[in-house]
């Protein structure tokens, strides 16, 4: 769809949208305000939880005594879960109950103090099922670490469960997240160029991204190689927005994504996937991946591989991830979980670059169910991240090395409530060098935090949290955090505000003066040692309520932020000598407010359709917008399986994507851009076939521009398109069971 014929629909659009959502929002925030501040008691309903639409079922029986499940045909299995009574995750396919646990005097009371991830036959098969169907127990977000079920979070949060993976296999862990409100992601061109997240108005690449609880945000520029998570190796993606992200930093004031890996569960049949998928652009992707327990160790294994030529300045794109998870029952509630992955990836970027990466990261977790009301995680990891890039102006190779431990500790039911307290260290060495200069930062960091969860009475909860953060380059930091929430019997409400800082990078810091010269100009690039901690604080208040049994989601969230000292990379243009100079500074301000919706509805236990909508304003100081910043995001949903034959399952989905206007750094704006994608897919006897069409309104729209500088010679600024219409195809085998 051409822009030139759009623009006066795309504006209609945008402001009929807007005043749509003002309206709502207004609406349920009144709402949400008068029931937060009521003083009549209320008391949750046992036993009802949020269905299908947000990845829960329906439950009879009190939620924290016990875990029962809905089967396919609506009726209740309350013995058809098999929980690990120390981790707490539920390998996919896992329904069988354990007799060993209940031999170890684990019993349904005990079953609330852990994380219970509890997934039905019908959730986990995606030869059933490939649709994202959330027929879930309680689901414990690891993210938030004390107050972790989901229908109790006082969070805006969503979370992605392993059959929504599955069938999204062919995309990057950020495609199947940026459809989802609240985030923004940011491309430098197609399938296996740099992806970054933004949450609430957040610098790309600073929001703490977590793998299985162990932060994984790289220090020397704090972005994260999103290629190096392989899809397949997921049972979960958390993403936990606002101020409860503070506990695991301080740059969690906007939020946490968390990426939780898959295992077998105890007794579990063993379970095997080959996956192939091509299409435009010279796109393959292929994963395998084998699961299977061995007495009491359970084993997890798989490969990911992709190619794809791809447009623009990022292109001719190749990488491998290799992964292995190993979990040994020591029984008596202890265990004990060993990750190993690694990545290795070619890209070819603009000027004939070529830039190659290899990262390895090891993980140990050891969970240890203290007693009933007493729970300690022990973790410790080891990660290499090194980079290599060459083109004829520039040579530079960056060797990043990270190792730390931490603990956590929780206790339930206390004179004070739940508690939780822990610490952690690690330490961070970088070897980088170009053809002029080398720098060798080594930084380490340790912390403390305690969190206090309340119960106020007249059916009001609260939480109180505090962390420490003493860096080797900033000192000590503190970041506090609280929160107050009321749970009903359709949903719940709260309020929540927390400060928290945001260290600069060690590129910030410490990269050398580099000098390189191109066409006629000379790009001086350089650190800035004098920078100091941003500082931030934010505010929100949301609601999250259901409708008509739980067939209807609607969510609203409001935010107001403030960042000091924001830290920026500027260029100064100087025309007589032609010279541009790229230097990190604190700008004063930024100023961040907005608006999170979603509504979705769901049709015999079965997710139909939603809306999720972003409306924020990013601005600095002065009142001026910030690049890269849309004002308006709106994702319209649909999936409808269907079963025309015995055992033959049908799904098909359709996606829209509406992004308004945004700034781009030289001051010129782009968009606004609507999107389109369509899912077809045939599941029967283990076997799912699909075909997606992607960008079906052909929006050929530039992701990210070259900053050239004024009354510059030569052709139009380069851009970092995403491709236009374009498609793929693809198989989901399972082997075994």
């Amino acid at each position: 769809m051409p822009r030139g014929r759009c623009d006066q629909f795309h504006e209609i659009v945008g402001e009929n949208m807007r005043n749509f959502l003002l309206q709502i929002t207004l609406t349920s925030l009144a709402l949400s305000f008068s029931i937060l501040t009521s003083v009549v008691p209320v008391r949750a309903q046992e036993g009802v939880a949020p269905d299908s639409v947000t990845g829960k079922t329906h439950q009879e029986g009190t939620m924290r005594d016990s875990v029962v499940l809905q089967t396919p045909d609506g009726t209740l299995a309350p013995d058809s879960v098999s929980v690990d009574p120390v981790q707490g995750s539920a390998a996919p396919g896992s329904i069988a109950a354990s007799a060993a646990q209940e031999a170890e005097g684990v019993t349904p009371d005990t079953l609330t103090k852990v994380e219970v991830t509890a997934q039905t036959e019908a959730a986990t098969d995606s030869s059933r099922l490939p649709t994202p169907s959330y027929r879930m127990g309680e689901i414990f977000v690891t993210a938030a670490k004390l107050t972790g079920a989901l229908e109790r979070m006082p969070a805006a949060v969503f979370v992605v469960q392993r059959p929504e993976i599955e069938a999204a296999f062919d995309k990057t862990v950020v495609n199947i997240v940026e459809e989802k409100e609240g985030v923004n992601s940011g491309s430098y061109g197609s399938f296996g160029a740099l992806e970054l997240i933004s949450l609430r108005g957040s610098r790309f690449g600073s929001v703490p991204t977590l793998l299985d609880g162990i932060t994984i945000n790289n220090e020397q520029n704090g972005d994260v190689d999103f290629n190096s998570i392989p899809s397949s190796m997921l049972e979960r993606i958390e993403v936990l927005r606002g101020p409860l992200g503070l506990l695991h930093g301080g740059n969690g004031v906007v939020g946490v994504v968390n990426f939780v890996t898959a295992e077998p569960a105890l007794n579990e049949k063993p379970v095997a996937r080959i996956g192939i998928s091509s299409g435009s652009f010279g796109y393959r992707k292929h994963v395998a991946n084998f699961a299977r327990y061995y007495g009491k160790l359970g084993t997890f294994f798989g490969i990911e591989g992709a190619t794809s030529d791809g447009v623009g300045a990022y292109r001719d794109y190749s990488g491998s991830n290799y992964f292995g998870k190993l979990n040994y029952d020591f029984g008596k509630k202890r265990k004990m979980v060993f990750l190993v992955s690694s990545y290795s990836g070619e890209l070819r970027t603009v000027r004939e670059a070529k830039q190659k990466s290899n990262a390895t990261r090891l993980q140990l977790v050891s969970p240890i169910l203290v007693n009933a009301d007493s729970r300690l995680e022990l973790r410790a990891f080891h990660s290499t991240e090194k980079t290599d890039y060459k083109d004829p102006y520039v040579t530079t190779l960056s060797d990043l090395v990270r190792y730390g431990a931490m603990a956590d500790f929780y206790k339930y039911g206390i004179l004070t409530g739940d508690v939780a307290c822990g610490g952690g260290f690690t330490r961070s060495a970088l070897d980088c060098a170009d053809a002029l200069s080398s720098w060798n930062p080594n930084t380490w960091e340790g912390y403390v935090f305690a969190e206090d969860e309340l119960d106020m009475g007249g059916g009001l909860k609260g939480l109180v949290s505090i962390r420490a953060d003493r860096h080797s380059t900033f000192g000590t930091e503190l970041s506090p955090c609280a929160c107050v929430w009321r749970e009903m019997d359709n949903g719940k409400v709260w309020f929540s505000s927390g400060r928290g800082f945001n260290p600069p990078t060690l590129n910030d810091l410490f990269w050398p003066t580099q000098i390189t010269r191109w066409e006629g100009w000379t790009y001086i690039t350089k650190g800035n040692e004098k920078l100091r901690a941003e500082s931030s604080w934010m505010t929100e208040l949301g609601s999250d309520l259901f409708f008509l049994k739980n067939s209807i989601r609607a969510g609203v969230s409001c935010y107001v932020s403030r960042t000091s000292d924001f830290v920026q990379w500027a260029s100064a243009v100087s025309l007589p000598d032609f010279t541009i100079t790229y230097i990190p500074l604190n700008t004063e301000q930024v100023n961040a407010r907005g608006l999170e919706a979603g509504l979705g509805f769901a049709v015999g236990g079965e997710p139909l359709g939603g809306i999720n909508l972003t409306v924020q304003r990013v601005e600095n100081g002065k009142g001026e917008s910030l690049p890269y910043m849309p004002q308006t995001r709106a994702n319209f949903w649909f999936s409808r399986g269907l079963e025309p034959l015995p055992d033959l399952v049908v799904n098909v989905s359709v996606d829209a994507t509406y992004v308004g206007k945004r700034l781009e750094p030289l001051g010129s704006s782009q968009g606004p851009f609507l999107t389109m994608e369509g899912r077809l897919s045939a599941s029967l006897a283990g076997f799912t076939a699909f075909a997606r069409l992607r960008n079906v309104t052909n929006e050929y729209y530039p992701s990210r521009n070259l900053e050239f500088a004024p009354g510059q010679k030569g052709p139009e600024a380069i851009y970092y398109p995403m491709p236009g219409r374009n498609y793929d195809v693809g198989i989901l085998l399972r082997l075994l069971n």
